[in-house]
């Protein structure tokens, strides 16, 4: 085992929070430990976050796609997982007819290179739930329905076996830390923070905070308490 921090956090509305401090806390942070990116966004989309964001800072990994890709600082693909095509057309005749919707289908690392994970962007939430519920009903798959203030609300499908809890134990099997710490704040990060007693930003969704051990308005607080530890 070594002596190093396990740090995840959760990209959209947790570590784009008061990026510039979060980007010198990091940096410092990574000199001897571990920092972990996990985000539903796809490899291209965080990618280019990242390069406008955090001044193309990459990570010690990176976890895409709700868990679905793993990609290490060298942006080579080590662990991905597809959505078989049989699942996804059963997936595709579970959305009613009568709804409009967009549908984008996402790869490790580019569009339509097999399936990592499917997005469906919907005009209105009631539209956007009853899918969402229809689906997780079916039982053949993960989803998650993302509904945040001025959006249109999303539900994004993901290998049944794969989540962000899921990808950290197989980061954590590569590099025996010391101590993992995870922060997040949407129905997303569910799984990594019940899994390893996590925390979450003070913006998170209320299921969030019911199942943090600790909020924090802003990352580099949670990394500032690591150091001082």
């Amino acid at each position: 085992m070594s002596n190093k921090t396990l740090l995840v956090s959760d990209y959209d509305d947790t570590l784009n929070i008061e990026k510039e401090k979060n980007l010198k806390y990091i940096k410092k942070f990574m000199k001897n430990n571990i920092f972990v990116i996990a985000t539903g966004r796809s490899y291209i989309s965080i990618k280019q976050r990242l390069k406008i964001d955090m001044n193309g800072l990459m990570p010690d990994y990176l976890i895409t796609n709700h868990g679905a890709t793993i990609l290490n600082n060298k942006n080579e693909v080590i662990n991905t997982h597809f959505i078989e095509k049989e699942i996804v057309n059963k997936i595709l005749t579970l959305i009613d007819k009568k709804i409009t919707y967009k549908i984008n289908f996402y790869g490790a690392k580019k569009f339509n290179e097999n399936i990592n994970k499917i997005m469906l962007i919907f005009k209105s939430i009631d539209e956007a739930t009853y899918t969402f519920n229809k689906i997780k009903k079916s039982n053949l798959v993960t989803v998650y329905l993302i509904n945040r203030e001025g959006k249109f609300p999303k539900v994004e499908i993901i290998n049944k076996n794969v989540n962000k809890a899921k990808a950290i134990e197989f980061i954590e099997e590569l590099e025996n830390p010391n101590k993992i710490e995870v922060i997040g704040d949407g129905p997303q990060d569910i799984e990594m923070i019940k899994e390893y007693k996590g925390n979450c930003v003070m913006n998170a969704v209320r299921e969030v905070k019911k199942i943090s051990k600790k909020q924090y308005k802003y990352v580099y607080e949670l990394i500032q308490e690591l150091e001082d530890n």
